[in-house]
């Protein structure tokens, strides 16, 4: 059974590459061929990233040395992420639009869409006829795998086209109870929600592609998605003190920000693994920080970012552990000193990732 997947996988983020991995690496385990479509859209090409519209607002004198540091910053994670990609899926040839993907659609028994926020119209700049498989025949077999919207409701002038687009899928899976309203608005009420990709795969394959130990003295890794920090690293800094650890920063910056010991910027995702595997304690407020410290088995807190904490609220309430969301510097001490048992967790994984591997099986058939 031969399946081409469409999803999120040219994104300079780690959730978006690691999730695009996962979810190869679940329908391969189900003896699937699998091959990745390496559909970039428009907005994501290099050209209009560098583009972009905050160099608009700078002076001219300014302008020159802004443009040289995005470049430079487009390059590094282009290697970053690129290299990780061109190694670790199966892709396709390239294509940029829509109209692309109609005039020589890839081949394949089976296609899915998903996972991540496939279907998100804010991030694609409209309702994406590509993500949606608009170029394929009528009778051609469509399912999607984890997608999302990224919003609790779709604009109304979004609801005829998405409707007419979601009634070719056979069956259908999401990632968030929010998803299976818009669906269930939309006439469809046959889809389930499954746990992120990340999840479905255990440790040891997450291992089987990280990097080795990067850091040797004991450590805390903070990463912030965003840097949207909300007093997080001063948490993580007295975490740190407390336990004896040095404190490591993983994100985008280049120079090392006050109160962190070391910064491991521009990693590839394989480094990122290793990070968050070797670490002795994590603060983070991304939900992709919080999957890999559920599957690596890490004792962590969650910091909650100004908005879009559903997932996280969501994962968290799954695993019996809304505790570890704080949001003051007593309840960051206090719950890092308590143990996660995932002895507890480890049967909610088990679960879910049998309800992920039905599915897959009842619908690949």
């Amino acid at each position: 059974m031969k399946i081409a997947i469409i999803t999120l996988h040219r994104v300079y983020n780690y959730g978006s590459a690691l999730q695009a991995y996962a979810t190869q690496k679940i329908f391969e385990k189900n003896g699937c061929e699998v091959i990745v479509i390496d559909y970039v859209t428009e907005q994501r090409t290099k050209g209009k990233i560098f583009k972009g519209t905050k160099g608009k607002n700078i002076s001219a004198i300014k302008k020159p040395f802004y443009y040289l540091a995005k470049a430079f910053s487009i390059l590094l994670k282009e290697r970053t992420f690129g290299k990780f990609v061109k190694n670790n899926l199966n892709l396709t040839k390239k294509y940029i639009t829509a109209e692309d993907l109609e005039k020589d659609p890839p081949i394949a028994d089976i296609y899915v869409t998903g996972s991540d926020q496939t279907w998100n119209s804010d991030y694609n700049e409209g309702v994406d006829r590509g993500f949606f498989l608009d170029f394929l025949p009528e009778q051609a077999k469509r399912i999607s795998f984890v997608a999302s919207f990224g919003k609790k409701e779709l604009d109304e002038k979004e609801i005829d086209t998405t409707k007419k687009f979601i009634n070719r899928y056979s069956a259908l899976s999401v990632r968030e109870d929010s998803a299976l309203n818009i669906l269930n608005n939309l006439g469809r009420n046959d889809a389930i929600q499954l746990i992120d990709p990340t999840l479905q795969i255990d440790k040891n394959d997450w291992l089987s592609i990280a990097s080795k130990r990067l850091i040797k003295k004991p450590y805390l890794i903070l990463m912030l998605l965003y840097n949207e920090d909300n007093h997080a690293t001063e948490y993580a800094r007295k975490i740190a003190d407390e336990k004896g650890l040095e404190l490591v920063k993983i994100c985008w910056d280049l120079n090392c920000p006050p109160m962190v010991d070391k910064l491991m910027t521009h990693r590839q995702p394989s480094d990122f693994l290793s990070l968050f595997y070797y670490a002795d304690f994590v603060v983070t407020n991304s939900f992709h920080g919080l999957a890999f410290s559920v599957n690596l088995e890490k004792q962590f807190i969650v910091v909650p970012r100004n908005e879009y904490n559903s997932r996280i609220e969501s994962l968290l309430d799954l695993l019996n552990i809304k505790d570890r969301m704080v949001s003051s510097m007593e309840d960051a001490l206090k719950i890092s000193k308590e143990q996660i048992d995932y002895e507890k967790i480890k049967p909610i994984l088990i679960e879910e990732r049998k309800k992920a591997e039905d599915f897959i099986k009842e619908n690949i058939r």
